[in-house]
């Protein structure tokens, strides 16, 4: 699905259905340097039992055009630009990492049409290493490499996918390079700034859960607990083996769980 923003054309991913404005939608979020693509097996789940689906690819990030945005204040503005676009009235949001935090900044802005808020391997705040930062806007391979290095579990590593003849690290490295070095430097720079976190996750009055993956090195556990600390009674699942990349490394036991989530706080038909 393409729409069109303050003159840029958006990308949205919708599960191989229409979007349709009556049904309840679930808004996917992806993390830094990556597109919609990630929510691949999530968004195909969601769009045939009942949900409208938008995984959009945020600005500057493989098919939608303009500039990446610079803040995670400014995305969750985007965001919600977005959404009012489509009329989406009965909204669950599902970010993973980066697209954690713009779900937090949204949330706390906007309640009247959040059903639901689900947040996967993040925590309040996402500070980043300043060679990070560094190799991303002046040796993107570089970058690409720590990230998907540090990203995916052992079963990523091993290219032990759960989709046959797909290998999570290689797929995930090229949408990552394809999007540095504007895309992937941005991302990294709006997360690092980004001090609005505990303000955030104080406001927020929807339903809301936390992802964890166990072996996550990116968002490791003294950071995801100061963020189920800072919520409203959470409801937190924690899932064994797998790395910074739950959905793609663990689609199923994340899908579950989200699908248990969304199904009792936003339900379809």
């Amino acid at each position: 699905m393409i729409v069109e923003i303050n003159g840029e054309q958006v990308f949205a991913g919708t599960g191989g259905r229409a979007y349709d404005r009556e049904r309840p939608a679930v808004v996917f979020l992806h993390g830094s340097g990556l597109d919609h693509t990630f929510w691949s097996l999530h968004t195909r789940f969601f769009a045939f039992r009942g949900y409208s689906v938008v995984a959009p690819d945020f600005p500057g990030h493989s098919l939608s055009g303009g500039e990446p945005l610079r803040s995670i204040e400014d995305m969750a503005e985007w965001l919600h630009v977005v959404l009012d676009s489509l009329g989406a009235e009965r909204v669950s949001l599902v970010g993973h990492s980066q697209g954690c935090l713009v779900a937090l900044e949204y949330a706390a802005r906007y309640q009247a049409q959040l059903r639901s808020l689900s947040l996967i391997a993040s925590g309040l705040a996402t500070p980043v290493n300043p060679a990070l930062i560094e190799a991303a806007e002046h040796a993107p391979d570089k970058a690409v490499n720590l990230m998907t290095g540090w990203g995916f579990g052992p079963a990523g590593q091993k290219h032990l996918g759960p989709v046959p003849g797909n290998a999570m690290l290689v797929n995930g490295w090229k949408v990552m390079r394809h999007n540095a070095p504007a895309g992937l430097a941005a991302d990294l720079n709006a997360c690092d700034a980004y001090q609005g976190g505990a303000q955030a996750a104080a406001g927020i009055a929807s339903p809301v859960q936390v992802i964890v993956g166990a072996l996550d090195r990116m968002a490791p556990r003294k950071a995801t607990e100061a963020l189920i600390a800072a919520l409203p009674a959470p409801e937190v699942t924690r899932i064994p083996g797998t790395g910074h990349m739950v959905p793609v490394e663990t689609p199923d036991a994340c899908r579950h769980a989200l699908g248990t989530f969304v199904f009792k706080h936003n339900p379809a038909g």
